[in-house]
């Protein structure tokens, strides 16, 4: 059984979950960071980042900056060095398409409850 849950905690389930996926950089701090399993996106939210790609045989290394609204395919198996210039938030999402096994399914309008689907 679920209990209804009013606006005001819907927000605050929202603004949790917006703060829980980003990720932070501080001016001259530096991350390392292996991706996978699966390919990944990289979101850039607000300030820069310098990204370096590993290199591999079949794919050269890469260095790019990143600003805010950018974003940038990763490869599964990568491992990339971000920087912040001079802070910087980002994201790193799973696409659609790394979730090969996912199931759709139609959601009848009774399941919904501020936008939150019930399975």
């Amino acid at each position: 059984m679920f209990s209804r849950i009013t606006a005001a905690e819907s927000a605050s389930i929202q603004q949790a979950a917006d703060h829980g996926a980003d990720w932070r950089l501080a001016q001259g701090e530096a991350l390392k960071l292996p991706i996978g399993p699966g390919p990944r996106e990289l979101k850039v939210l607000e300030g820069r980042v310098w990204l370096t790609r590993d290199g591999r045989m079949n794919r050269p290394a890469l260095d790019v900056w990143l600003e805010a609204g950018d974003s940038l395919a990763v490869p599964s198996g990568a491992e990339l060095v971000l920087e912040a210039w001079p802070q910087a938030r980002f994201q790193l999402l799973v696409p659609p398409l790394a979730c090969p096994e996912l199931k759709r399914r139609p959601v009848s309008a009774g399941s919904r409850s501020h936008g939150l689907v019930i399975a």
